[in-house]
């Protein structure tokens, strides 16, 4: 059984990746926090965060986050699958491609939240 290892496996891509998201998830997570708990008096109300969320900008900032947090979160689970179950081909290519349908799954429910929203 031969396991394809090293920089010409394509893998050192995806682990980049990971750390990569992982490290802007905090700055992204903090102001997030931030502007949403901190910044606003008392209560978060829908119209506080409609009014926010209609701004090109912080669909911008809301897609950006919601594309780490599905890239960062999937990748991980992948990585937990190949480590313990995706042995055979034929159920790496099924687990892949679940893992990959639900992501795309969640980026379009989180778009379709996202975008409707109007200035």
């Amino acid at each position: 059984m031969k396991f394809d290892r090293g920089h010409g496996s394509g893998g050192l891509n995806w682990w980049l990746m990971q750390r990569v998201t992982g490290i802007l998830l905090l700055p992204a997570f903090l102001a997030h926090y931030i502007v949403t708990h901190i910044g606003t008096e008392h209560f978060v109300t829908y119209e506080k965060v409609a009014e926010r969320v209609a701004t090109p900008t912080w669909k911008f900032v809301n897609i950006f986050f919601l594309s780490l947090v599905i890239l960062h979160g999937l990748y991980g689970v992948w990585s937990v699958l190949l480590d313990g179950w995706a042995r055979k081909p034929v159920l790496r290519i099924t687990l892949y491609s679940i893992v990959v349908t639900v992501g795309l799954a969640l980026f379009v429910l989180g778009l379709v939240t996202i975008l409707p929203f109007k200035a």
